[in-house]
């Protein structure tokens, strides 16, 4: 340790500033998901290394939390804390499934489920999952004031607004829904209106059988498509209905698209009608690209000749590859990542074109 104490002989790195140390912290683990056991146990390091090291990697150790049974639920209440402040959370995940062929597995219950709301603590995302159980999650929850910092709110299970259910307090900026969960129109009533003036991403998940989601979003929000900054539609190679397309183009400000696992034909016409200007798009190609008789190049070009898409500065267009022969059908295409995903285009910095 010499070189690293002052004249007082106290280390140096024990009197750093809390927000340098927050910064230290966060570089340490920067990249790790909250499900890997490194994260964790570095942060535990971490804050054995001076007294006032200790809540700063605390509180990153629970800024993301994964609780999917009875059994972690209670382990997350019982840890023991030394915080000076409410506790922080990033991203709060609630799984309510079961596993049946595990004796020792015992499922989120609303009791545990209640408790973790009550904490003192400020949850800034929270994301429902359920895919057997409907109601595991009662919206009045969302008026804790554990949910006044909210700012998106993912569901993936099914709620049913009672008819009591009063108006909830949110300022989301950012919604994330699957169509393969159906929602009522009257929870949209009771969640929404407040965001008017925050929302400003939106995720669709989309599937042919769906319900059609943002027609209740719209109902109870009909300003979004003016004020939507940010939009994402993931879908798998189907066609999206008339009415999403509608609202797609009714969106006057959108700065960033994603439209992912869209058919060309539609990818290509949303493309040439849009009301806003966006910066940057991403979208993905099949696998086995064949439209027209274009290339994956040529449709790119195609698409950035588009009037609306005259100021974009981002575009990433990518493929799937599903196996070793169709890996070698574009030249110009490079492997990335394990999961088979090729670039086969992306501007960075777009020079107008003549």
């Amino acid at each position: 340790m010499e070189g690293v104490q002052g004249q007082t002989g106290t280390c140096w790195i024990a009197s750093l500033p809390p927000e340098l140390l927050c910064h230290v912290v966060e570089l340490a683990v920067d990249g790790l998901p909250p499900t890997i056991r490194l994260r964790s146990s570095t942060l535990r390091n971490l804050a054995l290394v001076a007294s006032n090291w200790r809540e700063p990697a605390q509180s990153l150790l629970e800024s993301k939390v994964h609780i999917d049974s009875y059994h972690r639920a209670r382990a997350f209440l019982d840890r023991p804390r030394r915080l000076q402040r409410p506790l922080v959370l990033d991203e709060l995940v609630l799984f309510f499934d079961f596993q049946p062929h595990d004796d020792d597995f015992f499922p989120l219950t609303e009791f545990m489920t209640r408790s973790i709301c009550e904490m003192d603590c400020h949850i800034r995302a929270l994301h429902l999952r359920s895919a057997l159980f409907v109601n595991s999650f009662d919206p009045k929850l969302l008026l804790l004031p554990s949910f006044r910092e909210l700012r998106h709110l993912k569901l993936d299970i099914p709620l049913e607004a009672a008819p009591d259910l009063p108006l909830v307090p949110l300022r989301l900026s950012k919604l994330s829904l699957s169509a393969m969960v159906d929602q009522p129109l009257a929870l949209f009533k009771a969640l929404l209106p407040t965001s008017a003036d925050t929302l400003t991403s939106l995720h669709l998940f989309v599937i042919k059988s769906g319900s059609p989601l943002h027609e209740h979003i719209l109902h109870a929000l009909p300003s979004l498509p003016s004020t939507l900054l940010h939009l994402s539609i993931s879908t798998h190679w189907i066609p999206l209905p008339n009415s999403l397309v509608d609202f797609i183009l009714s969106c006057t400000s959108l700065r960033a698209l994603a439209l992912n696992g869209l058919i060309p034909k539609q990818l290509h016409e949303l493309t040439s009608h849009l009301s806003s200007l966006p910066l940057a798009l991403d979208f993905t190609v099949p696998a086995t690209f064949a439209w027209h008789g274009f290339t994956v190049e040529s449709f790119v070009d195609r698409i950035l000749r588009e009037a609306p898409l005259a100021n974009l500065r981002f575009l990433t267009a990518t493929r799937r590859i599903e196996s070793g022969s169709e890996e070698k059908e574009e030249r110009n295409e490079s492997r990335r990542g394990a999961q088979g995903c090729a670039c086969v285009y992306e501007v960075t910095a777009r020079r107008p074109l003549p």
